[in-house]
């Protein structure tokens, strides 16, 4: 995990959190995703100042939600649709780079698969059976919003910042997918060694 977002998360949205935890967790989870589909939009209008405002806030609800889910407790819809309306608001942020020209389709299709592979790969893993496959790779979904919206910001200055960032991902991502795929080679392949020796 390179910027290790959620490490830091939780001390700093802990006191908001504890004050709003009536409202269900599911909710912030939506908002989350409503305001990745406006990212999408100022994206295609290349309105930067909204782009910067609506991935910060984005990030701010993926945030917030887990954060308030564990003080909730964690339910399995919860975990269902964190997991689902993340892969939808991720779509809709990468449709709008590629759709905007901030990228070619080639390295926009790239991060999608990074990024797909990546959440998918985790899903997986702990379905089979890991508890919690949190910090295994170099650029999580905690970490692709938070990369963005440094990107974006730069892109006031430097107007191919967004491009670059886009490489980034693209880089990282799959390079995380490759990571967990040789994580989870190394680690079933060693259960059943154990299986078999039992």
């Amino acid at each position: 995990m390179l910027l290790q977002v959620k490490k830091f998360s939780e001390k700093l949205l802990l006191p908001l959190a504890r004050k709003i935890k009536r409202i269900p967790a599911n909710f912030f989870t939506s908002l989350g995703l409503f305001f990745a589909l406006l990212t999408f939009f100022a994206f295609l209008f290349h309105n930067l100042i909204l782009i910067t405002i609506f991935l910060f806030i984005t990030e701010f609800f993926d945030q917030l939600d887990g954060v308030v889910a564990r003080l909730q407790g964690p339910t399995q819809l919860g975990a269902f649709l964190d997991s689902t309306l993340d892969r939808i608001g991720d779509f809709f942020i990468f449709a709008g780079i590629i759709l905007g020209a901030y990228t070619t389709i080639e390295i926009g299709l790239l991060v999608l698969i990074g990024a797909f592979l990546t959440s998918y790969s985790r899903a997986k893993i702990e379905a089979l059976g890991i508890d919690n496959l949190y910090g295994i790779g170099l650029i999580e979904r905690t970490d692709r919003v938070p990369i963005l919206f440094l990107g974006s910001i730069f892109q006031f200055w430097f107007p191919s910042a967004i491009w670059w960032t886009m490489i980034v991902l693209a880089v990282g991502t799959i390079l995380t997918a490759i990571q967990r795929i040789v994580f989870a080679f190394r680690k079933f392949s060693n259960v059943r060694q154990i299986e078999e020796s039992d």
